[in-house]
């Protein structure tokens, strides 16, 4: 399986796991972001991956 495929394949995952979370954004195709409120605080997570070929 090539690295690209193997890319697809977690971005598959990755929507499934968050399907329907209003806390999650996909950024881009390699950008991440998911919102975490408390009740004192707001954070906000974001992961950035390379791209792979």
């Amino acid at each position: 399986m090539s690295a690209n495929e193997d890319q697809e394949m977690e971005l598959e995952a990755l929507r499934s796991i968050y399907e329907g979370d209003e806390s999650f954004r996909e950024l881009s195709p390699v950008s991440f972001q998911y919102r975490i409120i408390s009740c004192k605080a707001e954070y906000i997570s974001q992961a950035t991956g390379s791209s792979r070929s």
